[in-house]
């Protein structure tokens, strides 16, 4: 197995970020890699625990700023300071169980260069509000019809790339919050890239929160911005494999 970088972006994480990284690595106990924390400007002590996971752990690595800027900036700056052949991101909330990395692994390795989760396929086991469950539907149907991108799922955190693939991505990539991901996979995508879904495991811990609408908008207005550099400016084309 190549070297494997995860790229753990962190906001107010202070009650996760621990076990999220002890049981990253106990999944990827015998493999050569890195995990790197990169905390987006949180608030609470989400800095001073990572801090103190470097100090305990050669193999964990911090990136931080001051200022929140979102989780696409936040994977940016990770990837930059990355050496893996391989990149996984996983949020560090830990909605996702960290089992599920080595099955992604696994299946990069059977000639594809992406493998995002899906909430959607036959296999997946997902907890989470009626509300979420039909705004998740919603923007995947908005997705599928602005931007032709032929995957069920473009939201779930863990994803796992081949490097190069990032590497000509993100050369590309303007959103730095909302709709990061469908960017991220919409310019992939063009570039004729295999992307492979899987089953996830999902347990939000948030069951019960109400929408927020602001980020909902947010979000829309993003999708459009994609829409209108895609098939209207040509902003991607120029590139491929």
């Amino acid at each position: 197995m190549p070297t494997i970088s995860v790229l753990m972006p962190a906001y107010n994480e202070e009650k996760n970020l621990e076990k999220a990284v002890r049981e990253t690595m106990k999944e990827l106990k015998g493999l050569d890699y890195e995990i790197i924390i990169i905390n987006d400007g949180s608030r609470d002590n989400t800095l001073q625990v990572a801090k103190e996971l470097c100090e305990s752990f050669r193999d964990v690595r911090l990136v931080s700023y001051s200022k929140n800027r979102g989780k696409g900036y936040a994977l940016k700056k990770g990837f930059e300071k990355s050496r893996g052949e391989i990149i996984v991101f996983f949020d560090a909330d830990l909605d996702i169980p960290p089992f599920q990395i080595r099955r992604f692994l696994k299946t990069l390795q059977n000639g594809y260069d992406v493998v995002i989760g899906s909430k959607y396929l036959p296999g997946a086991r997902v907890r989470y509000s009626e509300r979420r469950r039909l705004f998740s539907i919603w923007y995947r149907t908005l997705v599928k019809m602005l931007l032709k991108l032929d995957v069920s799922d473009t939201q779930v955190g863990l994803k796992v790339f081949r490097r190069e693939v990032l590497e000509k991505a993100f050369s590309k990539i303007l959103v730095k919050k909302y709709a990061f991901d469908v960017e991220l996979l919409t310019v992939i995508n063009m570039y004729g890239y295999k992307i492979y879904e899987l089953p996830i495991k999902i347990e939000h811990k948030s069951f019960d929160s109400s929408i927020d609408y602001k980020a909902i908008a947010r979000m829309f207005i993003d999708t459009m911005a994609i829409f209108y550099r895609k098939n209207i400016l040509h902003y991607y084309n120029g590139d491929s494999k």
